[in-house]
């Protein structure tokens, strides 16, 4: 079906194109954003292959529409597909996602985070087709962690359905990037195959000059940077477009940077800011007819709505499915003066200040210029007075975007230090500088990329965009981390070996046991599970990553003092991991009297798999046949 669901989505950029009269590199992130919501809608019903249904149909009834048309005008349909189709820049973008998904097809989770979220959820939705069900989601910390970017990866996993292949998860990853950086390749304007591999080899490196974290993981943040990226265009991008386009555009990227991350609001609420204030201050004199102004206020009205009311859907889904992330948590503690902080904020300050200035934001030194958050915040407002000096932007709009990108520099980075004050207070590694830019790198994305991606679209949309993008190809080549960009599609090799072995070594022989007894890695769910292990046999890293391999089955660990606890001590446990099933490891000393009174016949064994029942507030235990398995 993997044939059908391409095709389905070439069609989908095709007919966006030509209804809305843009070229296909420019369709590229607005079907992306439109295949993310559709996802996102069938997750819900745990629909996700209903996907391969609504390709076909979609098939179907453009088939039966061409075959219906005149000659004519299918012919004219036919020549616009073909011209669209072989133009450089679609060629260019077509031929990196292909390039990128091969290149990539050996790679293995290994970024700690993955094993934490983005690599485990993404595993259960593989699996269970959708959301999991109430306390049954895995990575149970990040519960309300949106799941925007988790769609586009399922969609690349499922076109091989009855395998979960890790590289194809981070073909996913890295083609979402990329769609919302395709609409830089309309510059293209000639099928010369050196200028195409130099624009695909620009376009790849180009976030590396102020992130790296998404060359070895999956993370959300720069799929955030480039979807913001892409906003702020869209907000400046008005000419010949169509109103309904115009702000249809910029509220299907808001509704899916907030669906990307956490902060996803944050990011969303600047780009709220930059829309109002460019309307204010560039185009509310434009337009002197009421009923072009009352258009725009519409406009504007629905682009701040859909993405609240898709932010809403998400949390409302969470609070009814009791699913909250331990950062959460640890705001709302700090909100309410409950959390303690620890004494040593003189010194994270210190290392903030010292990262901010004197750090490369790729964290580490490169061939080219290593530019600090601090001096690439000073090039952004640089490049618009350059934009202004060279007649590039006129004078009112080269103040509002050099106004804007000030502003929301300075706030956003008094956001990001309060945060190393208050909720990553505990955290000790940002007490270090490289810790720190670690963090300033990863979460000023949007910013700092996001800003260049602005700049990038002026210089390139100028009137010479030969030598504009022969100036951003060079800013690009200076600054960027080759070794990063490289690691990500083909030196990773080097340690995938050692990856896998390593992964092996954490999950010991018991938990090996264990995951044989829930059926982990395999389609359906029995639920939540309660994993027991003795109190001298603590490990959180070997928790996280069994946890991966057990997904779609939730997972929850807690360890046991046999001679400090009684029988209320286990109900309590089962109680607060809401696990419909328990499992428990061989316990030091006379375990098993614990849990015999739960049972109503035989004897409590280690390394089984019981079903927690309740009724009238008392629990009993049944062992679990495999026969029986719940779905």
């Amino acid at each position: 079906m993997f044939i059908i669901q391409i095709i389905a989505f070439l069609v989908l950029l095709l007919w966006i194109a030509r209804k809305f009269k843009i070229q296909l590199t420019e369709a590229f992130p607005v079907g992306c954003a439109l295949l993310v919501l559709t996802l996102y809608m069938l997750s819900f019903f745990r629909l996700l292959s209903f996907a391969d249904w609504i390709g076909g149909m979609g098939l179907a009834a453009t088939a039966i529409y061409v075959g219906r048309l005149k000659k004519e005008k299918r012919v004219v349909l036919l020549g616009f597909a073909k011209k669209e189709l072989l133009a450089p820049g679609f060629l260019t973008a077509f031929v990196m996602v292909l390039l990128v998904t091969l290149l990539v097809r050996e790679k293995a989770v290994s970024w700690w985070d993955d094993y934490n979220f983005w690599a485990t959820d993404v595993k259960s939705l593989f699996y269970l087709d959708g959301f999991a069900q109430k306390y049954a989601n895995v990575a149970a910390e990040f519960g309300d962690y949106p799941p925007g970017t988790q769609m586009i990866k399922w969609w690349f996993l499922h076109f091989s359905p009855k395998e979960f292949q890790e590289g194809l998860m981070f073909a996913g990853y890295y083609f979402m990037n990329l769609t919302f950086l395709f609409p830089l390749l309309k510059i293209l304007k000639k099928r010369n195959v050196f200028k195409m591999a130099a624009a695909a080899a620009a376009l790849w490196l180009f976030p590396a000059v102020a992130e790296v974290f998404w060359c070895d993981g999956c993370c959300a943040d720069l799929t955030m940077a480039v979807v913001y990226g892409a906003f702020l265009t869209a907000v400046i991008d008005r000419q010949e477009h169509q109103r309904f386009f115009y702000y249809g555009r910029q509220a299907l990227f808001l509704m899916v940077l907030v669906l990307c991350k956490n902060t996803g609001f944050i990011w969303a609420a600047f780009g709220l800011l930059f829309d109002y204030g460019y309307h204010y201050f560039v185009y509310r004199r434009r337009y002197t007819d009421k009923k072009e102004r009352k258009a725009d206020r519409h406009g504007l009205f629905a682009v701040t709505l859909l993405p609240v009311l898709t932010e809403l859907s998400w949390l409302g889904f969470c609070l009814f499915n009791r699913r909250v992330a331990k950062l959460t948590g640890t705001a709302i503690q700090m909100a309410t003066g409950g959390m303690h902080i620890p004494e040593y904020q003189e010194e994270m300050v210190k290392a903030f200040f010292e990262a901010f200035v004197k750090w490369p934001l790729h964290r580490w030194k490169t061939i080219g210029i290593d530019l600090s958050p601090f001096t690439l915040y000073l090039l952004l407002l640089l490049f618009v007075f350059l934009l202004y000096r060279f007649q590039a932007l006129e004078r009112k709009k080269a103040c509002y975007l050099g106004g804007f990108l000030a502003l929301s520099g300075i706030v956003f980075y008094a956001i990001n230090l309060l945060s190393h004050l208050t909720i990553f207070a505990v955290e000790t590694q940002y007490l270090e500088p490289f810790g720190m830019v670690s963090s300033i790198e990863r979460y000023g994305a949007p910013f700092a990329i996001g800003g260049l991606y602005l700049i990038a679209f002026l210089v390139l949309n100028g009137r010479r965009p030969g030598a504009g993008a022969a100036l951003c190809m060079v800013f690009i080549l200076l600054t960027t981390d080759y070794a990063s960009a490289y690691r990500a599609l083909i030196g990773y090799r080097s340690r995938t070996e050692e990856i896998l072995a390593e992964r092996e070594e954490i999950v010991d022989e018991k938990a090996q046991g264990f995951l044989e007894q829930i059926h982990g890695g395999e389609k359906g769910s029995m639920g939540r599970v309660l994993y027991l292990r003795d109190l001298s046999d603590v490990s959180w890293v070997r928790n996280t990553y069994v946890s991966f391999e057990a997904a779609p089955v939730s997972v929850m660990y807690g360890n046991i003092d046999v001679a400090a606890s009684g029988s209320q001590d286990v109900v309590n446990a089962i109680r607060d991991a809401h696990a419909g099933f328990l499992y428990v490891d061989k316990l030091n000393g006379n375990g098993e009297t614990l849990f015999e009174p739960f049972l109503e016949e035989g004897k409590f064994e280690y390394g089984c798999l019981y079903q927690v029942k309740e009724e009238a507030g008392e629990m009993r235990f049944m062992k679990y046949e495999r026969g029986s398995r719940e779905l």
